[in-house]
């Protein structure tokens, strides 16, 4: 099953690459995120820690416009998407950029949805002065999971608008 991640790089409410916990570890004084609480307004959910049913979010859509790149290709042999997740009124909520990956692109034309993880803290960024050889699958994992766990990280099923034929505009 395709899936696309947008860990925020700095989060409005919790700080720069992620949340640094009260000494006390409450819950309660968790900031609140304000992109994510909009976005749940908008119909994502937010990941419970352990095992979530993502349920489909109407008007949400993906959308994947190729970020052609001649010199990148010549020389390294790969080319770009970029990936636009999209609130039900068209506005563009996140952003990213990732190698062009004809078999994710063809799973998600398929099923016709790609399941979006958004949040302060999926485990794809290592903490500050950590390489990312340093930063192990544990690590990731752990992050994730704390990230659900401060109810930091929203998701859902949501339409995959394949944009091939676009050229940078979306």
């Amino acid at each position: 099953m395709p899936i696309a991640l947008f860990e925020f790089r700095e989060a409005l409410g919790v700080g720069y690459f992620g949340y640094v916990g009260p000494d006390s570890g409450s819950r309660d004084e968790t900031p609140e995120e304000p992109q994510l609480e909009g976005a749940i307004l908008f119909g994502m959910q937010r990941l419970p820690p352990g095992r979530a049913e993502l349920r489909s979010i109407p008007g949400w859509e993906l959308h994947e416009i190729p970020d052609e790149q001649p010199k990148l290709a010549e020389r390294f042999g790969y080319t770009y998407s970029r990936l636009e997740l999209r609130t039900p009124d068209g506005e563009i909520y996140s952003r990213t950029w990732v190698p062009h990956d004809p078999g994710w692109t063809a799973a998600a034309l398929r099923l016709g949805y790609v399941v979006c993880l958004c949040g302060v803290e999926l485990g794809i960024r290592a903490p500050y002065a950590m390489t990312e050889a340093q930063h192990t699958p544990s690590m990731r994992e752990e992050s994730f999971r704390r990230g659900c766990a401060l109810g930091l990280n929203i998701g859902g099923l949501v339409t995959y608008v394949g944009n091939e034929a676009a050229s940078g505009g979306g």
